[in-house]
């Protein structure tokens, strides 16, 4: 009779314990699904986690994703306006450079219009230059201070991508360019194609006169692929890993066509995207990698 008595009470305490504990990890995973979810909140939204003044692993667990969102906001912070300083100053030089430039300008103009020459007119070819090496600086820190806007839309990629096309094989006539285009993209039209065309004009510019140039498009469903190959040669090895940065003693030293491959990087990390260089069959190919990205409204 004892042994049964303590039997059955082994049992409720077993029983007791056993709801204790079931309770407690559902509980601890409603703490933990709460937690995930203020990530994916942060992920979508930017919105920071809530700091818990509560003990445990699982409020220690919490807190440490405070800190972490928490820093990240704060270097986002930095580097913005590090990066608004740095268009700044570029902007305050490129304007200061503009007004000798355009007396550089006024002179030769004066000069040549009274005694042309060869002299004066590669003068007037070099100025130029220099105008436009100075624009499109200020364009590119312009767009990594995110100082202009993206719109972005979906377009059909054989729309998008023959119209820049077209324009190089006027360019150039004696080069064969082929294209292959399917599926959709979605980008900011005006910016990738300026992105997509610095890379086919340099492809166009570093081949032989009747070089070739093979530009695809490839939309698999997670990402869109655009990919520029030529026939040109490629590039040093060494210089690979710099192609796409300006000021770098790449196949053209630091010029507008450096930069021109810069801005190509910048717009295409607008686009959350990825741009690489490499040698393949024999010459260079470059690829850009544009993830599909769901779009969320802040409210």
């Amino acid at each position: 009779m004892i042994f049964e008595i303590l039997l059955y009470a082994a049992i409720g305490v077993l029983a007791v314990i056993l709801i204790v504990l079931t309770v407690l990890c559902i509980k601890r995973k409603r703490e933990v699904c709460r937690i995930t979810e203020s990530i994916n909140r942060y992920i979508q939204s930017g919105a920071v986690a809530d700091f818990s003044p509560k003990e445990g692993y699982i409020a220690e667990l919490q807190n440490a994703v405070f800190d972490m969102e928490t820093l990240i906001e704060r270097e986002k912070q930095n580097t913005k306006e590090m990066s608004k300083q740095n268009t700044e100053f570029v902007s305050d030089i490129s304007h200061q450079l503009k007004t000798p430039i355009a007396g550089l300008r006024l002179y030769c103009e004066m000069e040549h219009s009274q005694h042309p020459s060869e002299h004066t007119e590669k003068e007037l070819q070099l100025i130029e230059k220099m105008e436009n090496l100075v624009y499109r600086l200020l364009r590119l820190e312009k767009i990594r201070s995110d100082a202009y806007v993206m719109d972005f839309r979906t377009y059909d990629s054989a729309d998008f991508i023959n119209p820049i096309v077209s324009d190089f094989r006027h360019l150039f006539h004696q080069k064969e360019y082929k294209v292959r285009a399917d599926g959709k993209i979605r980008c900011d039209k005006e910016w990738l194609g300026e992105a997509v065309g610095n890379l086919i004009k340099n492809a166009s510019e570093h081949t032989e006169q009747n070089g070739r140039v093979e530009i695809t498009v490839n939309d698999t469903g997670d990402f869109t692929e655009i990919t520029v190959q030529d026939n040109g040669g490629g590039v040093p090895e060494k210089d690979l890993p710099c192609f796409l940065h300006a000021f770098t003693k790449q196949i053209m030293p630091a010029s507008s066509a450096g930069i021109g491959l810069a801005i190509t990087k910048a717009v295409v990390e607008k686009h959350h995207g990825t741009v690489s260089a490499e040698n393949k069959n024999s010459g260079l190919c470059v690829v850009i990698c544009l993830p599909h990205i769901d779009g969320y409204v802040l409210i």
